[in-house]
């Protein structure tokens, strides 16, 4: 009696529903577009926009490792952690423009600096934000924020890898014999 009644309680688990599977994040769409314009140094120009695939679309312009177009992919998940880091920075509560025409935003400039420029287009969610700031925008508000949202973004699309800013190597210098020492010399 008690192997029937055991089978009963194993047929009654067996007919149980299973358990629901855990409802999924909806897949992201769009794109988040990073660039960069020319300064008054080696700046490197350029923009790179990334897709929610994880590919990306380059444009490299002047002082870059290979100027010109190309395509390429991004680590797994860069796109979600773009999409995480603008979330995270609030992207959508900066103002459109940062730059030296409009004082509310842009009090003090140092001159020479590069502009950059951040978007995020999502036609599907109906999600459309741009910023330009000229990096040489200093003492408003959303200084702080907007340096580690670039920053961040910088490293997420890979910039230094991809891009090579700054300047060139130079060649080395000719080594010069070292100036005497001393009284004068003796």
């Amino acid at each position: 009696m008690r192997h029937w009644g055991m089978i009963g309680l194993l047929a009654l688990a067996a007919c149980a529903a299973p358990p629901k599977p855990e409802p999924k994040e909806p897949p992201l769409t769009g794109t988040i577009t990073l660039g960069s314009g020319p300064c008054a140094g080696l700046c490197a120009v350029y923009t790179m926009t990334l897709y929610a695939d994880d590919t990306y679309l380059l444009n490299a312009q002047d002082n870059t490792i290979k100027p010109g177009r190309s395509r390429g992919s991004l680590p797994v998940n860069s796109f979600r952690r773009a999409v995480e880091a603008l979330e995270q920075y609030e992207f959508n509560s900066f103002e459109r423009f940062y730059v030296p025409t409009e004082k509310a935003n842009c009090p003090q400039v140092i001159t020479g600096l590069p502009t950059a420029d951040v978007s995020r287009v999502d036609d599907d969610n109906d999600i459309r934000t741009f910023v330009t700031f000229n990096t040489g925008c200093v003492n408003f508000a959303d200084r702080d924020r907007l340096d580690q949202l670039d920053g961040r973004l910088r490293d997420i699309f890979r910039v230094k890898e991809l891009i090579a800013v700054g300047e060139p190597p130079r060649p080395p210098r000719p080594t010069t014999e070292a100036p005497a020492t001393g009284l004068g010399g003796i």
